[in-house]
């Protein structure tokens, strides 16, 4: 057991360490379920936000195999990240609650899963009816490089860096064939127009070119057209 002094000198270490961070910045980048509208900002972040702001973090984005995404900072790194900066109505709550679901440990980071760093990023504002882009330092949490699997053979590279277009995948196959029994039974059915097909079994045109319009797809990604190449792959191994 603990003795509880040491408890409260180790809890007034962590305290300092995340107010001494909070002091150099108070500008948090996120860019997987963190993103607004997202499982996790519902769950930590909703009644939290002061602001929310589109943003660009350089380094390679991947799909981990535990669910989520990871951030990998590599020196001469010109890819874009495309997320969103955030601030936060008490700052040292949130950073707290964001380092336990990262896995990240202030007093020793080389136990951490992801790394909280300070890096610059882009920021998508408008100043005078004009989109313009300004530089800030965020918290942004990494994941380091060394804990790639040999050859990233279990970590898909998102080479739009735009976490959005690949969560907003096909379902699962499981899932879709409970639906394709379902869709079969209301085909014996009359007024089989009122039949609803889940959006996330097709190609949602529309809502890809939306995606494309944005900042980050019409003036940083390099091939537009990868990442519907890409989809159409998912859903032809998914039929």
């Amino acid at each position: 057991m603990v003795p509880r002094i040491i408890k409260d000198s180790n809890w007034r270490r962590l305290v300092a360490l995340r107010r001494a961070a909070l002091a150099e910045t108070r500008y948090f980048f996120v860019y997987g379920s963190l993103l607004k509208r997202y499982r996790n900002f519902n769950r930590f972040l909703k009644h939290k936000v002061k602001s929310v702001e589109p943003a660009y973090c350089q380094g390679y984005l991947y799909h981990l195999p535990i669910g989520f995404p990871g951030l990998v900072e590599v020196e001469g790194c010109h890819d874009l990240v495309v997320g969103e900066v955030m601030t936060f109505k008490r700052p040292e709550k949130v950073m707290r609650a964001l380092d336990r679901l990262e896995g990240f440990h202030p007093d020793d980071p080389e136990r951490s899963v992801y790394q909280r760093r300070k890096l610059p990023v882009i920021v998508e504002r408008v100043r005078n009816g004009k989109k313009v882009f300004e530089e800030v330092e965020a918290w942004v949490y990494v994941y380091p490089q060394d804990h790639l699997s040999p050859e990233h053979q279990k970590e898909f590279f998102i080479s739009c860096g735009n976490w959005k277009m690949f969560s907003e995948r096909p379902v699962a196959r499981r899932r879709r064939s409970r639906l394709r029994k379902a869709f079969r039974k209301l085909r014996r059915r009359p007024r089989v127009e009122r039949v609803h097909i889940e959006p996330a079994l097709c190609m949602n045109r529309q809502r890809h070119t939306e995606w494309m319009e944005t900042t980050a797809c019409s003036r940083f990604c390099k091939h537009p057209e990868l990442c519907r190449q890409q989809r159409r792959k998912m859903v032809e191994n998914l039929i």
